[in-house]
């Protein structure tokens, strides 16, 4: 058996009382607190005893005088933590404490507190400027819904943005009770270790429990997300696809794909798909079709196709849409827009082109968000069964 043992620190040392009721039990445990490494305590092995542990911040004991005092009442120094506090063991249940004014000693917690205070507000600013800068863009985008959620994988970042609140939460809960101890010395009361350490690590091992959690989530959703992705022309695609065929719509035998072949892979690009995920949307399909007479009537037609995880985004996602695609607002001349129903559908918006022949029609259907932006001479409404087969997909 090894004569040393590793433990995660299962608190922060700045929550001091706990912290030493942490070690006193292990001790009764017999692990023996020996050095810090990295991640927690080493500790040693030894018989099961009754010990104390007492922090005192780091230099106050420092001469030779004070330790040598400490010493003859039992008091050993038994290594450093963090940049706060040296740590003193006494095997001795009998001896006096290290400090017996808690007044005297909530004095000497002073310069810990300065130090604390300054790390509570740097902490904060931090996690506040993370937050900005995950959050802004949902407020001061035109279309957040579509861009910074929907399209983007930046979605996979409210996994990192619960974490750095539950982050944040651990630390302040260990300052929080430091601060709570050294106004219970001011008042003239001694710490009180009373067992209450196991309430505190059962919060900390809960919160540390849910980070591991969504930092495996957070891991599994980009591992997902990116594993998805794939793309390919409609030639002889295998794989089944949401799509409105544009031969079909157009119902005219001499209008052939027009093929693009000035990519450099050798893809047709006027007849292409494209399947991305994200966290909310999980499936979103990106397909282009594009037909020929071997004169001028080039019809072309782009499907954006969404099933979301959040339904009570679809709708919002459609006025998105409406918006980025239109540009009704902007330009209210360029489009007729009207708001259309048709039976099957939750919502039906058509944007008519006034300038160009063309259609822009956006539907909705449960959490089913459609996009069809179509250039050509026929109504994509007048064939609302193919509609209806499009947004019913579930491939």
């Amino acid at each position: 058996m090894k004569d040393t043992v590793r433990k995660w620190m299962r608190l922060s040392p700045i929550d001091i009382d706990h912290f030493e009721g942490w070690l006193e039990a292990m001790a009764q445990k017999g692990l023996f607190f020996e050095r810090p490494w990295a991640l927690g305590i080493v500790f040693r092995r030894g018989e099961p005893a009754s010990v104390r542990y007492r922090l005192d911040p780091a230099g106050n004991l420092w001469s030779r005088e004070n330790r040598d005092y400490c010493r003859t009442l039992g008091w050993e120094y038994t290594g450093s933590l963090v940049q706060y506090f040296d740590l003193y063991v006494n095997f001795d249940p009998e001896a006096p404490e290290l400090h017996t004014d808690p007044v005297v000693q909530s004095y000497a917690l002073e310069q810990v507190a300065k130090r604390a205070k300054r790390t509570c507000i740097l902490l904060t600013a931090l996690t506040l400027v993370m937050l900005a800068a995950l959050l802004l863009p949902f407020f001061l985008l035109s279309t957040p819904i579509l861009t910074w959620l929907v399209e983007s994988p930046a979605s996979g970042n409210l996994p990192v943005i619960l974490l750095d609140l539950l982050s944040t939460a651990m630390t302040v809960q260990a300052y929080r009770s430091f601060f709570r101890l050294r106004r219970r010395l001011e008042e003239g009361q001694p710490p009180c270790w009373d067992g209450s350490w196991r309430s505190a690590v059962h919060f900390q091992r809960v919160l540390t429990w849910i980070v591991l959690f969504l930092t495996v989530l957070y891991a599994a959703v980009l591992a997902v997300t990116t594993s998805r992705s794939w793309e390919g022309q409609l030639d002889g695609l295998s794989k089944p696809i949401p799509t409105l065929s544009l031969a079909e719509l157009e119902d005219d035998p001499a209008l052939e794909p027009l093929v693009d072949g000035r990519w450099t892979d050798g893809q047709d690009r006027n007849n292409y798909v494209s399947f991305a995920c994200t966290l909310v949307a999980p499936a979103q399909y990106e397909i282009v079709q594009k037909l020929t007479d071997g004169r001028d009537y080039e019809p072309r037609l782009t499907t954006r196709w969404y099933r979301l995880s959040l339904p009570f985004l679809a709708s919002p996602l459609l006025d998105e849409l409406v918006y980025q695609h239109t540009q009704h607002y902007y330009s209210p001349d360029d489009y007729d827009v009207e708001e259309l129903t048709l039976s099957g559908f939750d919502r039906v918006v058509l944007a008519t082109d006034t300038h160009w022949p063309g259609q822009r029609l956006f539907l909705q259907k449960g959490n089913v968000v459609v996009y069809l932006s179509y250039s050509g001479n026929q109504d994509l409404t007048r064939r609302p069964e193919l509609l209806e087969e499009l947004i019913s997909f579930h491939g």
